[in-house]
């Protein structure tokens, strides 16, 4: 059907077999699929389109294909651009990817993306979660060292809008210096607050970024007050924060199957899913909850959605994190 419909439309004066060598037989295949796939919506719908297509048709069928042929966004953008070129060919004008379409497409992508997020179930830590966390690995038979390490990861996580891949080693014994969160990146600053250097982020930024936690008072839930009496035990400047008098790191998979077995007696199957990214997604979702207290260029700025250098961490930037953890802390309070 294809191959008899190009035949007709070609330019009689045209060579057709130069005009098919002009393209990898993949791309005649996607072609192809592309008119058959407006020849089924015909069918299904029970009409008949005219060439060349009108912005009708191309908005009826680009809505057919995303929602009852259920076909990818990606898959209907190389199809419009197949129909495209199966246009030029037949010598006739297309009204091309016209903004509606591009519209629509975008909407199917921006639900295929919500179905991922929430597909996968996963639960946003709050404070809440947070305090039973520390009171069962308080009652918990652990040793002291171990319940420092796993708490003060859990603290800096969530205080620092931070991925656990983020500040863990990826295996027990094993470590990257240049990845892992180590000591000498670690600044406790005069004023009681810290910095530290995350050295890897999904931004892509060859410097990695700089995270400010602070103090969390009148809370028994303070990254500062934790990562400080950790400091006071093991400080080695070339070693893990994160790593056990053993000499055993804590990674991400393990902290996430300690973190099920802690809440599952609270809180039952829903422990499941609580996972790193549920501290990542910690504090900004907070804030996005109560914006009278919080804006989205706040929520932006504690979540790292837009990297700073560290040679333009000025005071100024420090003071006006440090008012925005003020804002959390009501937030937290509210």
């Amino acid at each position: 059907m294809f191959s008899k419909f190009l035949s007709t439309k070609i330019h009689p004066y045209a060579d057709k077999n130069l005009i098919e060598a002009s393209f990898a037989k993949a791309s005649w295949a996607k072609h192809r699929s592309a008119f058959n796939s407006v020849k089924k919506f015909e069918v299904e719908k029970g009409i008949k389109c005219n060439w060349p297509l009108s912005l009708n048709n191309v908005c009826e069928y680009t809505s057919w294909a995303l929602t009852v042929a259920k076909l990818k966004p990606s898959t209907v953008k190389s199809y419009l651009s197949s129909l495209k070129i199966i246009h030029e060919l037949a010598n006739v004008s297309y009204v091309g990817i016209h903004p509606i379409v591009n519209s629509m497409i975008k909407g199917a992508e921006n639900l295929s993306q919500y179905e991922k997020t929430t597909g996968n179930r996963r639960k946003v830590m709050t404070l809440s979660l947070m305090k039973i966390i520390g009171h069962q690995i308080a009652k918990s038979d652990w040793c002291d060292d171990s319940k420092l390490t796993i708490w003060g990861a859990c603290t800096t996580a969530f205080f620092g809008a931070l991925r656990f891949g983020e500040i863990l080693p990826k295996k027990s014994f094993e470590f990257c210096p240049e990845e892992t969160l180590l000591w000498k990146d670690v600044k406790f600053r005069k004023d009681g607050s810290i910095i530290i250097h995350v050295k890897i982020d999904k931004v892509n930024n060859k410097n990695g970024s700089f995270v400010d936690l602070f103090e969390f008072t009148n809370k028994n839930c303070c990254a500062v007050r934790t990562l400080f009496q950790l400091k006071q035990r093991k400080e080695n400047q070339d070693k893990p924060v994160f790593q056990f008098e053993n000499g055993k790191n804590l990674c991400s998979a393990h902290l996430n199957n300690v973190l099920s077995g802690l809440l599952q007696p609270v809180i039952g199957e829903s422990a499941s899913q609580i996972t790193g990214h549920s501290f990542r997604a910690g504090l900004p979702s907070a804030m996005a909850n109560n914006p009278n207290l919080a804006n989205d260029n706040e929520i932006k700025s504690w979540g790292r959605w837009s990297s700073d250098s560290y040679k333009i961490y000025t005071r100024l930037k420090l003071k006006q994190k440090r008012a925005l953890f003020e804002k959390i802390v009501k937030v937290l309070d509210a």
